[in-house]
């Protein structure tokens, strides 16, 4: 079910199938690469008012049990919709006693900024899933909900065999201690203006970076082969990371298209290590677009 409802076909869904049915999608609010060639702010957030169409037109309201999507994208390339796109979702949700769940995997503790990257817009969701940064590096994944969806299962009705792992529940409880006493929340909104800052003197730079995008640590370079056309640059994002691997920094790339590099450093990095790190990003871009800079040189060393 979890395959079925992923929307990255290689290497997660590509030879799996069949795949269960009735699961049907609405392009995200992805700005940068608008399913229906419109603007925003001009747009209204079409891409989120699409969703009543498509009770009409596709699937009725009645027939669906939730919509389900990531506050931030995250194997589809660190996206950040508009301000309004998940309170227009909810609202449309409410409407029509449809659930809205929150797929906080990997937005989830303090990733964006805040606890939970779905306040950023504003809603309540009324299940949140989460894992990852939950269990601070031991297996551990859990569903919050609003109370009267929990208990409407019978009892015995929600399990596993590994459920309640108390290790692991120790180490949730270690990591929600972490994030508040030390600051980690704003240290987060610190990591993702200090790449930002740098990321976006890149792009006046190199013709590569398309766009620079994230919330909080959560934060992408999408690559282009020319800015204007916005063809995506998947060769080039494999030689940027080559180049960094080679040069002592392991990155790891989303997006569609694969031509999205994404950044997500521990909350617990120094500012040296996150330099040093971004100076070798650096001149993994000036390598590839065949320039070289003495900061970036030096920052390698």
């Amino acid at each position: 079910m979890a395959l079925a409802l992923t929307s990255k076909t290689h290497p997660y869904k590509a030879g799996f199938a069949p795949f269960p049915s009735d699961v049907y999608r609405i392009p995200y609010g992805y700005c940068y690469r608008c399913s229906y060639s419109l603007k925003y702010p001009s747009c209204d957030v079409y891409c989120a008012r699409h969703l009543e169409d498509t009770f009409k037109r596709v699937v009725a309201s009645e027939d669906v049990a939730a919509v389900i999507a990531e506050p931030v994208l995250g194997e589809g390339g660190f996206v950040a919709p508009p301000p309004e796109f998940f309170r227009i979702i909810t609202d449309i949700c409410h409407k029509h006693g449809v659930l809205f769940i929150a797929d906080e995997v990997q937005s989830g503790f303090g990733r964006t900024g805040k606890m939970f990257a779905s306040e950023h817009y504003g809603v309540e969701p009324d299940l949140v899933v989460t894992a990852k940064s939950l269990g601070g590096g031991l297996p551990l994944a859990a569903v919050t909900g609003r109370a009267e969806i929990m208990d409407a299962p019978v009892p015995g009705g929600l399990g596993g065999t590994f459920a309640g792992n108390p290790l692991a529940c120790a180490a949730a409880n270690a990591v929600i201690d972490i994030l508040e006493n030390d600051n980690l929340l704003s240290r987060a909104n610190d990591i993702g203006q200090r790449f930002s800052r740098r990321a976006k003197a890149w792009q006046s730079r190199f013709e590569s970076i398309g766009e620079v995008r994230g919330l909080g640590a959560m934060q992408a370079i999408e690559l282009v082969k020319l800015r204007e056309s916005r063809t995506p640059a998947a060769d080039e994002t494999k030689e940027v990371t080559k180049y960094c691997y080679e040069h002592g920094l392991i990155t790891i790339t989303a997006g569609s298209y694969g031509n999205v590099i994404r950044v997500l450093v521990p909350l617990v990095i120094t500012d040296e290590q996150m330099d040093e790190a971004l100076g070798i990003l650096e001149s993994a871009f000036a390598s590839v677009s065949g320039t070289r800079t003495p900061v970036a040189e030096m920052a390698t060393n």
